[in-house]
């Protein structure tokens, strides 16, 4: 079971309504994806580590600085791969296919799910705050969407793109290594452990909460299964 359903469902409805009015936000998307082009042509393959800087983008309604942390996360995902692509395309899909009333509210957490999946890739996904841990330590990469705070809703949602890196020292890869969390507090941060990414995300102190995550494993087929 999801630990925050209202959440999720808010994003699922305030999604559809997006999607079914878009075609009164077509001339916006073309625009903004002119803009877009023009202004990350000089950054397609460098990770987005703050987006509070990235003034000159938009996305949907908002700008992305205010709400493109999702676009973002795939965005840095994507180029971890080794498959990038470029942000003014990302953003231009999720403006369709995501965003939440035209992204006033950011992106659908539950739209990178979708998008990676009909790339092709291995994912995986979690609403439950018991499964995060496994994903995040069975994946190569994760697109994580957490509260800030979990007592105070007013402090928003945050989406972020980690990278784990497995430990050389292991023999086994259970889990071990280092989460690399890109676009946390303007910065690229790296965490020995899952427990102490989460003790630091979002407010810090422990107050951050998982609502969505979704695992991608750069190659189908390791030794450590994904968890159901």
């Amino acid at each position: 079971m999801a630990s925050h359903p209202f959440i999720l469902l808010f994003y699922w409805i305030t999604e559809k309504i997006n999607r079914i009015f878009s075609f009164f936000h077509k001339k916006t998307t073309e625009n903004n994806y002119v803009i877009n082009k023009t202004a990350s042509a000089e950054e397609e393959n460098v990770f987005l580590e703050d987006q509070d800087k990235e003034t000159r983008l938009k996305y949907g309604s908002k700008s992305f600085s205010h709400s493109g942390c999702g676009t973002a996360a795939v965005f840095n995902a994507l180029l971890s791969l080794g498959t990038p692509v470029p942000i003014a395309d990302i953003i231009r899909h999720f403006e369709k296919h995501g965003a939440s009333l035209f992204a006033a509210f950011g992106t659908a957490p539950q739209s990178a799910y979708r998008y990676l999946k009909k790339k092709g890739l291995d994912v995986r996904k979690s609403a439950s705050r018991k499964n995060f841990r496994s994903l995040a330590e069975s994946s190569d990469i994760i697109i994580f969407t957490i509260m800030n705070n979990r007592k105070k809703i007013t402090r928003m949602l945050h989406t972020m793109c980690v990278e784990r890196i497995p430990s050389l020292t292991s023999e086994t890869d259970q889990g071990t290594g280092t989460f690399i969390v890109h676009n946390s507090h303007g910065r690229e941060e790296r965490y020995g452990s899952y427990d102490e990414m989460m003790a630091c995300l979002g407010d810090g102190n422990g107050k951050a909460d998982g609502v969505y995550m979704v695992g991608i494993r750069k190659e189908p087929g390791q030794t450590q299964p994904f968890p159901l």
